[in-house]
């Protein structure tokens, strides 16, 4: 839940932000592994999603982030947070 320093505030807004749950990357790579093993291959998880082995590998080592079409495939989106240091 979050707090709200000030009295203008959507509600809309604040009940997406509570519906919403922040996933850490260890987690996503950690969906991702799993959704491969219940496919059977990462070969045949990345052709049903239209992603290539190589890169799906890459992902898989941490070499490059996952993408649109990974986070889409996972049921995760990608959120851009403002002022964390």
């Amino acid at each position: 839940m979050s707090w709200h320093p000030d009295d203008a505030y959507d509600a809309a807004a604040l009940s997406r932000e509570e519906a919403a749950e922040a996933v850490a990357p260890a987690a996503v790579l950690d969906e991702l592994r799993a959704a491969i093993q219940r496919q059977g291959s990462a070969a045949g998880w990345g052709r049903r999603h239209g992603v290539g082995p190589g890169y799906l590998a890459d992902v898989l080592s941490g070499r490059r982030p996952p993408g649109g079409r990974i986070l889409q495939a996972l049921g995760i989106g990608r959120a851009y947070v403002r002022g964390c240091r």
